[in-house]
């Protein structure tokens, strides 16, 4: 939430003091973006253990997006992207004097190819792409007399993405921007029929030189 307010105060500074630009925006070029938003992780464990309801899931999670991207013409652009997903938590319900947690959280680049639908509704975009993303997740068992015992594993590999956003341009120079993006096969291929993925909703900013 702190990225979203830091977004929102930026822009509103932008807004302040360029004031709305008389002159239209660059058709193309370089540009640069800021997104922060809230992701929730969907988890298939991919056994046949303990059915859902015997476990307690984190809902949802921070996510910051850093971005450069090139503007090839007014409806086509190409742009890379570094993202960080914050905590999924995961803790066993009713396992007597033992308690069982699973904390993971994911990092990855993505590289993303993004039209604007401006024939149909100005602003509304598509993109959709590849990523490579590492999840880095901790288990540990707790239980009487201090006991814990912990192991640690990173996964990675290459996934997808797939999404929909409206952007907004403040000032010739500045837009900001909202998205749903679909996170597919995070962290690669599992094994066992293990399989993550997130949905990402989020909010942003982006500078054009």
């Amino acid at each position: 939430m702190k990225v979203i307010h830091l977004i929102a105060a930026t822009a509103a500074l932008a807004m302040s003091t360029v004031g709305f630009a008389q002159e239209s925006r660059p058709a193309t070029g370089i540009y640069v973006g800021l997104e922060g938003g809230s992701v929730s992780y969907a988890v298939n464990d991919g056994n046949d253990g303990p059915s859902r309801d015997e476990y307690v899931e984190s809902a949802r999670a921070g996510a910051v997006r850093l971005s450069v991207g090139y503007q090839f013409t007014p409806n086509f652009s190409l742009e890379s992207g570094y993202f960080h997903l914050g905590d999924f938590k995961r803790e066993e319900r009713n396992a007597g004097p033992y308690r069982w947690h699973l904390t993971a959280n994911t990092h990855g680049f993505d590289l993303l190819a993004i039209y604007k639908l401006t024939a149909f509704i100005p602003g509304l975009y598509l993109k959709g792409g590849l990523m490579h993303s590492q999840v880095s997740l901790e288990a540990a068992e707790e239980g009487p007399y201090a006991y814990r015992r912990s192991t640690s594993h990173a996964q990675s590999g290459i996934g997808y993405q797939l999404g929909i956003g409206y952007e907004y341009d403040l000032t010739s120079r500045f837009s900001i921007n909202g998205a749903y993006t679909r996170l597919q096969r995070v962290g690669g291929s599992w094994e066992d029929g293990v399989s993550v993925n997130a949905n990402l909703l989020s909010a942003g900013l982006k500078y054009r030189f």
